[in-house]
């Protein structure tokens, strides 16, 4: 009949045997293709994370320069503090977050127009921060 199909072996081959070098066939390539899936994701991890850092410090550094644009008053950003942050720096016009990327930390920065100062929570998740200005001038990122 019309589209019908039998599995045949090659002459002087069984149809088990055939079958024993389709499963080896399929195992060599997940053993080959597994590693390459791993460090994919792997790196793709890193660039969420990377990207995630950059924009918590762009955040930030963009509430400060609003803030210090308009004399003073109060705004509220909320930023996705990504996985491995592992220390901030807010002062001296910069806004530094470091983030743990394989066995090192990497940092992203981002300068603002005023003097800021303040302490952020380097808590995985989404965090609202509140920016003000005080009455010196300088710029308070999250609380004292």
């Amino acid at each position: 009949m019309w589209g019908e199909r039998t599995i045949s072996a090659k002459p002087g081959m069984s149809k088990a045997q055939v079958g024993i070098e389709y499963i080896v066939l399929v195992a060599f390539l997940l053993i080959v293709i597994t590693p390459v899936f791993l460090y994919a994701l792997d790196s793709s991890a890193m660039s969420v994370r990377t990207a995630r850092s950059r924009e918590v410090v762009e955040t930030i550094a963009i509430a400060a320069d609003s803030v210090c644009s308009m004399g003073g008053g109060k705004t509220s950003v909320t930023v996705y503090m990504p996985y491995g942050a592992e220390h901030y720096v807010i002062g001296n016009r910069t806004v530094k977050l470091g983030i743990l990327i394989d066995d090192s930390v990497g940092e992203s920065f981002a300068r603002t127009m005023c003097n800021v100062t303040g302490n952020i929570s380097l808590n995985e998740g989404y965090a609202s921060i509140p920016v003000s200005m005080l009455a010196n001038g300088t710029v308070l990122v999250g609380g004292p």
